[in-house]
């Protein structure tokens, strides 16, 4: 049997140490902690405290202010123990100022231990109840000589915790270790250089972080390592333009005014001033050897697509080739029909290429790619896919980016040399949260809506209203008005939700049976669903009930309502998206959210709706509610390491890291000069997986 290791004493600890040798620890505890994430001693160091309590120490009764955090010392008078529910058990403390009830809830022998007599401490939050000083569930301790030590004021972290592993267990291991490790964290800047820009050492930052001796001094330490989190991802996103914009040469594409007329011509309306804008940016860059990275991001209907459209036309004008993918078939789909329709008058040859295709079909499209009589394809990722061989492909646009990634565009870059690549988002995103989740692209922003639109009437509801709401409905299809019904899932038993066969049912032989209501979700072919569509596009259907296949590139114009049921279920970012389905033309458009939600953030989301109709304040609304970690989470992996930077709060911040990064690289883009070694080690660690391991050495 091989012997257990010794016990690491506490000055032998390093960072490196798995954390089951640390005092307080064990096997046991240390499966608790790995269960967090947390396996070494480095680790549970940067396992940073969630929020703070600020104990005033020890008081008097009489000076007692509710919302205080405070330490009491006294005599128990009086208890009882009631058993009705919830049960509870009361004392009443006297220290000769005055008189404090202490409750606990659900108190488990406690009548056994307290005791009317004894002399106890007492720390917890000061309420008023029925006009009485009370502190409810305060920890206590039993006091036996009136010399023990009095309760100083002190700040005390509270760490994420686990019922096994509570925050106290946490506070009190981290403690026991602070002084041991944190003089081994590792130091990035030179003193002048944190000086410059008011920060702390890492090592002081850390130190406070764990143990404040005031509140005061956490927010220059919070402002510390913030900088440092923003300061380690834009270093990754520096990494990657500067390679990318030093590796090979892309192709440059034509931007003349010959084509400029050609592609204008097979338009029958006129670009707004933003579109126009925008595609100036993107000549600039498609008339560089230098491979485009561009995000064009702009909110619901403001026509990205047309924007979208022209680039691949200037591929196609310069005898290259150009893709669109986007994330789904479905969405693939609707992409190709809408630039049929644009290019219909035109000589382009399009395509469409997708994982579920006819085989005879789909050996054409590889033939016509290969050979280069295609010079348009919209496909999914089935794109990528081994056997597909461009003969020349000039430019990539993707759709949806953050459900492909950066690995994806790696992958493009990889097998397909330097393409130019634009970055399409339906969803409008802030500006510091794309400089984050897309910081190695350039950005463009169209900020305006064609000519006519009109804001959508937004209203909530609840499900016991649904009458009325299909009443006001039918009212808008009597004047030759169309509507879409949403709905989360396709058939029953799901979670007691409505479904999209259920509601397609009830409004045909219910509330709307005058009227010719159809039904379309993600089970039905590529045929069956172009068929629905095209009914509805041509006033042949009233009503289109559906699934969320509808979410983006379905564009019907005479369509003014949009019913959303369950919204509750979607999320913010989804339900922009779904209303932007109707207020397409000049006339007056509604969406109507019927949900019962029942937790705050399910609140806000459709509060959020009722309130904002731009896009971008959405997107600022989800942030905050959703959170950083989450979002930034869903785009690229690595960044919900982030404990501090706030993207909401730190804009400053955020770009003043991205200066210093950017500027590190353009002097050692490689990270190989001393200074930069333990930034190196930091990004690798973080993002080995994102930027290229050859990139930086």
């Amino acid at each position: 049997m091989t012997p257990a290791p010794a016990k690491i004493s506490l000055p032998d600890l390093t960072l490196e140490t798995p954390l089951q040798y640390a005092r307080g620890v064990g096997p046991v505890r240390a499966e608790l902690f790995a269960a967090l994430g947390i396996k070494t001693c480095g680790d549970l160091l940067t396992y940073y405290p969630r929020d703070y309590i600020a104990y005033a120490g020890e008081v008097q009764v009489s000076t007692l202010q509710p919302g205080a955090m405070v330490t009491l010392r006294g005599t128990l008078l009086q208890t009882r123990l009631i058993r009705r529910r919830p049960a509870r058990f009361e004392a009443l403390l006297d220290d000769g100022s005055g008189r404090c009830v202490l409750t606990w809830f659900n108190p488990h022998g406690l009548a056994d231990k307290l005791t009317p007599g004894l002399h106890v401490e007492v720390t917890g939050k000061v309420t008023l109840y029925d006009g009485r000083r009370q502190i409810v569930q305060p920890r206590y301790e039993i006091l036996h000589t009136e010399s023990e030590t009095r309760a100083a004021a002190h700040v005390e972290p509270v760490y994420g915790a686990t019922a096994e592993l509570p925050t106290t267990i946490i506070a009190r291991i981290v403690q026991g270790m602070l002084e041991t490790l944190v003089p081994q964290v590792h130091e990035w800047f030179a003193p002048a250089y944190l000086k410059e820009r008011e920060l702390l050492t890492r090592q002081q930052a850390t130190r406070i972080i764990h143990r404040p001796a005031t509140l005061k001094e956490t927010p220059r330490a919070r402002r510390t390592l913030a900088y440092h989190e923003f300061f380690v991802h834009q270093t990754a996103v520096a990494i990657k333009r500067y390679f990318q914009r030093n590796g090979p040469a892309a192709l440059v594409l034509r931007t003349d005014d010959k084509v400029d007329a050609r592609i204008r011509a097979l338009l029958d309306f006129s670009l707004t001033a933003a579109q126009d804008r925008v595609i100036a940016q993107l000549k600039k860059d498609l008339a560089q050897a230098k491979p485009m990275n561009r995000l064009l991001q702009g909110d619901v209907g403001s026509g990205k697509t047309v924007v979208a459209l022209y680039a691949m036309l200037s591929a196609v004008a310069t005898g290259a080739q150009a893709a669109l993918m986007a994330p789904t078939e479905i969405l693939a789909e609707q992409h190709f029909i809408t630039l049929q329709r644009y290019l219909a008058h035109g000589r382009v040859k399009i395509a469409l290429l997708v994982g579920q295709q006819p085989a005879a079909e789909r050996a054409g499209v590889l033939a016509g790619l290969e050979d280069g009589s295609i010079g348009l394809v919209v496909g999914t990722h089935a794109i990528l896919g081994e056997l597909v061989r461009f003969k020349n492909l000039a430019l990539v646009v993707i759709d949806e980016q953050h459900k492909f990634g950066v690995a994806q565009r790696a992958a493009i870059r990889g097998k397909h040399g330097a393409p130019h690549i634009l970055v399409m988002t339906a969803t409008p995103i802030p500006r510091t949260l794309a400089m984050t989740a897309f910081g190695d692209l350039d950005i463009s922003v169209i900020d305006e809506l064609p000519p006519g639109r009109h804001p959508v009437v937004t209203r909530m509801t609840v499900a016991d209203n649904r009458e009325p709401v299909y009443q006001f409905v039918g009212g808008r299809l009597k004047v030759g008005e169309q509507a879409y019904v949403v709905l989360p899932v396709i058939d029953e038993g799901m979670l007691d939700l409505k479904s999209v066969t259920m509601v397609h049912d009830e409004l045909q032989n219910g509330w709307l049976k005058e009227y010719r209501v159809g039904m379309i979700h993600g089970r039905m072919d590529r045929a069956a669903r172009q068929e629905v569509m095209e009914r509805f596009r041509q006033k042949l259907l009233d009503v289109l009930v559906s699934t969320t296949v509808i979410e983006v590139g379905v564009d019907v114009p005479n369509a003014t309502v949009m019913v959303i049921e369950h919204a509750d279920r979607f999320g913010l970012s989804q339900l922009h998206q779904l209303r932007g389905r109707v207020g397409r033309s000049e006339k007056k458009s509604y969406c109507v959210l019927i949900g019962d939600s029942t937790t705050d953030d399910g609140i806000a989301r459709l509060q959020a709706m009722v309130k904002h109709n731009s896009g971008f304040k959405i997107a600022e609304e989800d942030l905050k509610i959703r959170g950083m970690g989450e979002i930034i989470g869903t785009r690229q992996s690595g960044q919900s390491d982030m404990h501090f930077a706030d993207l909401l709060l730190d804009s400053g911040l955020l770009m003043m890291a991205r200066r210093d990064a950017f500027h590190t690289i353009a002097a050692d883009p490689r990270l190989l000069a001393p200074e930069h070694t333990e930034i190196r080690r930091e990004v690798l660690g973080k993002f080995g997986d994102s930027i290229s391991l050859a990139d930086v050495g």
